[in-house]
């Protein structure tokens, strides 16, 4: 291994009082610790060993999870194994794993990408790097569960799967433009991109360009049906596309040091907002209409209770599109629901823009607490829906579509305050991991003293 390695970036976990070796005991008095029996029970060689390690690696980059967290389950793992000398080092596309006898095993991504694992997929991935941070699967268990992971078939018919979208697409709209005139053609814009989603999971290399087809497709129909349409009309349909999530994951990284990795997903989150952006304006010039964030009519709103409703409605959208086990959606709901009043809160106490420092800094915590319970899911998929919500990538859609288009002063603004909401979201979610970890420090120590 290459010494000019960041430290954040090629970890040595041998510092953390891993199990001692076998290795004959010397005559001295002072006899070898003994490996715990989670830590023997699957020792195998380090070429087995690493060959699952950098199988799970890649399918933990998959899920989206931050690269710090992804390390620490890699490393855990290891330990576990009998390789307590493992190094990891995780890119944006690749996953190195070396052990200090010079036994080195790498891994780039096989056609996993976050785009295409569901919910209940990203479950499995997670649940299975905790049973092998605690030594309970051999290593070949664990490569064939893996396999059987990107193949995992949908517990709902692909009519309902669709049909759950179009309750997504609901459920965000009432949330951000709860307007009467626009719940039919929420309902309409969702039901044509479930449709061009079905139909481009059948044709090779459509993905790629399904953001701007569908975004061109929703713009046009929208801007032709309601010419005086706010921007924020469109966003609902296309909440799928939309990188919130990617974004503040990709400042988390930035954040933990994780300069490479965090940097590449910051680019590919803005470079999806391009695509999305572009196919918006193309839409609404092919029907004569230059889009903005202000509808010239007045719109007709609905209460103070519809973003409420919304929230529900997008969760129940959520657990079918996204195959979630039903038990974990009443704690998929709580989360989303704390997310949306600490937005709220945070806004009413240091504005708009930073609201989302509160949604963070009280969902990252609230969502590694329920964890703990047997009927909910893991962290990470318990807030993953909450990213999808919030406000940043339907500002940041909004704000580069105004660049693109004709508003450029206010597309500039736009777009640096969802950069900004971005960034506190991130903040709140550090601060809010960091909180916890003290408490449970302080809990700790306080119990070893009794």
């Amino acid at each position: 291994m290459a010494t000019t390695k960041k430290p954040s970036q090629l970890r040595h976990d041998a510092a953390q009082g891993g199990p001692a070796t076998t290795r004959p005991t010397p005559p001295p008095a002072q006899p070898a610790a003994t490996p715990s029996s989670a830590t023997t029970r699957h020792a195998t060689h380090a070429p087995e060993v690493f060959a699952f390690l950098v199988q799970l690696g890649v399918a933990l980059l998959a899920t989206g999870d931050a690269v710090s967290d992804i390390e620490h389950r890699l490393l855990q793992a290891a330990k576990a194994y009998g390789q307590p000398d493992a190094r990891v080092m995780v890119l944006p596309t690749a996953v190195l794993v070396a052990g200090d006898g010079g036994a080195a095993t790498l891994a780039t991504h096989d056609g996993m990408s976050s785009t295409e694992l569901r919910l209940d997929q990203v479950t499995a991935v997670l649940n299975l790097a905790a049973a092998a941070g605690k030594g309970e699967l051999s290593p070949a268990e664990g490569r064939r569960r893996l396999g059987q992971v990107h193949t995992m078939p949908n517990r709902h018919t692909p009519l309902v799967a669709a049909l759950g979208y179009v309750i997504v697409t609901l459920g965000v709209g009432l949330v951000i433009r709860p307007s009467v005139e626009l719940l039919p053609l929420y309902l309409a814009l969702g039901s044509l991109v479930a449709l061009l989603r079905a139909g481009a999971a059948r044709v090779v290399g459509m993905r790629s360009i399904l953001p701007v087809i569908a975004a061109a497709a929703v713009s046009a129909i929208a801007f032709k049906v309601y010419p005086a349409a706010p921007l924020q009309a469109v966003i609902p349909a296309l909440v799928v596309f939309l990188p919130g999530g990617l974004l503040t994951m990709a400042t988390v990284d930035l954040a933990s040091d994780e300069v490479v990795t965090g940097s590449t997903r910051f680019v590919a989150g803005l470079l999806q907002l391009a695509l999305l952006a572009v196919g918006i304006v193309l839409g609404a010039r092919l029907v004569g209409v230059v889009p903005s964030s202000h509808s010239p009519t007045a719109a007709h709103l609905l209460g103070w209770w519809a973003p409420w409703l919304g929230v529900l409605v997008f969760g129940l959208g959520t657990g079918l599109e996204e195959s979630a086990p039903l038990r974990s959606l009443p704690w998929l709901l709580l989360v989303l629901y704390t997310a949306w009043a600490g937005q709220l809160l945070g806004a009413a106490v240091l504005g708009p823009l930073l609201s989302g420092f509160v949604g963070g800094l009280v969902v990252a915590p609230l969502a590694t607490l329920i964890e703990r319970f047997p009927s909910a899911p893991p962290a990470l998929v318990s807030f993953l829906p909450a990213f999808w919500m919030l406000v940043p990538g339907s500002l940041g859609l909004i704000g580069v579509t105004q660049l693109v288009g004709d508003s450029t002063a206010a597309g500039a603004t736009t777009f640096t305050n969802a950069l900004v909401s971005v960034v506190a979201i991130a903040l709140g979610i550090l601060v809010g991991l960091r909180a916890l970890n003290l408490i449970k420090e302080a809990g700790d120590t306080a119990r070893a003293h009794l």
